[in-house]
Order: structure tokens, then C-alpha cells, then sequence
């Protein structure tokens, strides 16, 4: 029957692999940051924060502003800078060159998410400030997959966009954040960097902050709106109209997929989890019953579902 009607086949088919292919890749983000808990200790303490200048003006931190609020705030265990790049990782004999996920952090970034490395270290204070010797502190997926987890990967020298780094640490498999990075150098060693001492300037540089014991995201939320207005005092030409914002990690990586708030104007999980299952009921539907019309030798159109 299939073969007789090879083009009602070949819908049929694609319909129901694009419903499980949808179902398969919805459930795979619950199961990942919903079902499952996040990897990092304490993880309802960790918060993201970057700067706006009112809705859907959401941007990166500028590097001085983070200064700041790492030295006003009194609600942060710990503050951390991070800024997302990427580089071509060579130097492995017997390995081509590739492109690596990296992320320059600073020292206070492991101790924001609590883990700790598998094999080796992370920066010491003297290797995170300017002019600090190149090390590089690796996932261990890239341990992995280009040095065969040989322990002896440690002091071994890599090159990342003709720089030499040594390895000093492996972080274990749960630890790749931010956003799926394979290796983390130290920020502070480029904190020097003119443009990034501009406070106009946003250079992609995001902000972790790890909560006091006992401090609500509500009170984190008042006292850096209390340290932007200073600021905006402070700097008007370039701070003006310009507040902190404070998210839990999870509703950072998840919120789109969430029940918003009225007035956001976002689609919640639970909606989205209704769409996909109306669609693969209604892809099968429509499948079997073209099927079944084939059998029984009726038309049946697609086009009525």
C-alpha cells in the first residue's frame, strides 16, 4: 500500500518525524533544566546580572560598573565577571587545528558556581591581574576528546589563537558554564584593555554573583537598584537610565520556556507543552487516517486537518 502511494507515504512519514523530532527536542530541554537539577551547589543562590535601560533593553555590563558593584554590594557571597569568545585550539601533535568554546573569568567565577577542578587548579590570585603568566583551565570534554584524559595533560603547553597557555586544571564533566565552554582564562588579565575601561563601552561581559546565605533575590534586586542610582549620579553621560538586573541562574536559562508574568509577552512551558502535544496528536491523526482511507479506498486530503 505504501509503495502504491509513494507521495502520501512520504508526508505521512515526514509528519510523524517532525512530531517526535519536536517532542524529542522540547523534552530534552525539561529533562535538562527541569526535571534534573542544576549541577552546582547551592544553585537556587546563583544569580545572573547584566545592565538595561528599561524593557527589552537588556545589555552587557561594562567592565568598571562591575567594579563597583563588586565592591558596594553587601549581598553577594561572591561577584564574578565573564565574557563568552571563541579561539582555534592547535599545537596537539596528531590533531588539526579546531575551534574551542572559551571563557575569560574571573578567579571568583568557580567559587560562584562551587565546583571544584577534577585534576589540578584553578587561577591563583597572582595568575588573574594584568601581566599574569598565561594558564588555561580546561572541561573535561576537551580533556576528553583531544588529550585522551592523560592526567599528564597538566603543565602541558596549548596554543589558542598563536598564544601559548599551560594547562593547570580539569573541571569535572558537570562544570561548562558559561554556555558550553571547553576552556576558561582569567579576565583580570586583560582588564587593561582601554576600550574595556571605557563605562560606555559593553563588551559582551555578563556578571555571576553567588547569594549570601539568607538573602532573597528581592533583596539583591533593591540593593543594586540602590548602587545603579548612585552610579547614574556619579557618571550621567554614561550611566543615565541605566539599572542592574538581577536573574536566578535558572530562570536565566529556562524563563523563555516558562509561564510569564502578564505583560512579558512570552509563551510559557506549559503552553508550549500543549501546542506540541496538539500537533503530534493531530500529525498521527492525520497519518493513520490517511492510511486507513488508502485501505478502504477513499480520498482523504491533509489539507482537512
Amino acid at each position: 500500500m505504501l509503495r502504491k502511494q509513494p507521495g502520501f507515504s512520504a508526508i505521512a512519514i515526514l509528519t510523524l518525524a517532525l512530531g517526535i523530532g519536536a517532542n524529542t527536542a522540547i523534552f530534552s530541554i525539561v529533562n535538562a533544566v527541569l526535571l534534573r537539577p542544576l549541577p552546582y551547589p547551592d544553585a537556587d543562590r546563583i544569580m545572573v546580572l547584566n545592565e538595561s535601560s528599561g524593557p527589552g533593553q537588556d545589555y552587557s555590563v561594562a567592565l568598571p560598573d562591575y567594579f563597583d558593584w563588586r565592591n558596594d554590594n553587601t549581598v553577594f557571597e561572591h561577584l564574578a565577571a565573564t565574557h563568552k569568545e571563541s579561539r582555534n585550539l592547535s599545537g596537539i601533535p596528531g590533531r588539526d587545528p579546531e575551534r574551542v568554546s572559551c571563557a575569560s573569568v574571573t578567579r571568583n567565577f568557580f567559587s560562584v558556581v562551587g565546583v571544584s577542578p577534577e585534576i589540578g587548579r584553578i587561577f591563583s590570585e597572582d595568575e588573574d591581574k594584568v601581566g599574569a603568566p598565561p594558564v588555561v583551565v580546561i572541561s573535561d570534554r576537551l580533556w576528553q576528546h583531544a588529550f585522551n584524559r592523560d592526567p599528564r595533560v597538566l603543565g602541558r603547553s596549548i596554543t589558542l589563537h598563536d598564544q601559548n597557555f599551560d594547562v593547570i586544571g580539569v573541571m569535572p564533566p558537570q562544570m561548562t558554564s558559561p554556555q558550553d565552554t571547553d576552556a576558561w582564562f582569567s579576565i583580570m588579565r586583560r582588564s587593561n584593555n582601554p576600550a574595556w575601561m571605557d563605562r560606555s563601552h559593553h563588551p559582551m561581559i555578563f556578571v555571576w554573583g553567588k547569594l549570601k546565605t539568607g538573602v532573597t533575590v528581592d533583596r539583591a534586586r533593591a540593593e543594586m537598584k540602590g548602587i545603579a542610582a548612585r552610579l547614574e549620579k556619579t557618571y550621567p553621560d554614561t550611566n543615565g537610565k541605566v539599572y542592574a538586573v538581577v536573574t536566578p541562574l535558572l530562570e536565566n536559562l529556562v524563563g523563555k520556556y516558562r509561564t510569564n508574568a502578564p505583560g512579558r509577552g512570552g509563551i510559557g512551558l506549559a503552553h508550549r507543552l500543549r501546542e506540541l502535544g496538539e500537533f503530534v496528536r493531530r500529525a498521527w491523526r492525520c497519518a493513520c487516517a490517511g492510511i486507513c482511507d488508502s485501505c478502504c479506498s477513499r480520498r482523504y486530503s491533509l489539507a482537512n486537518h
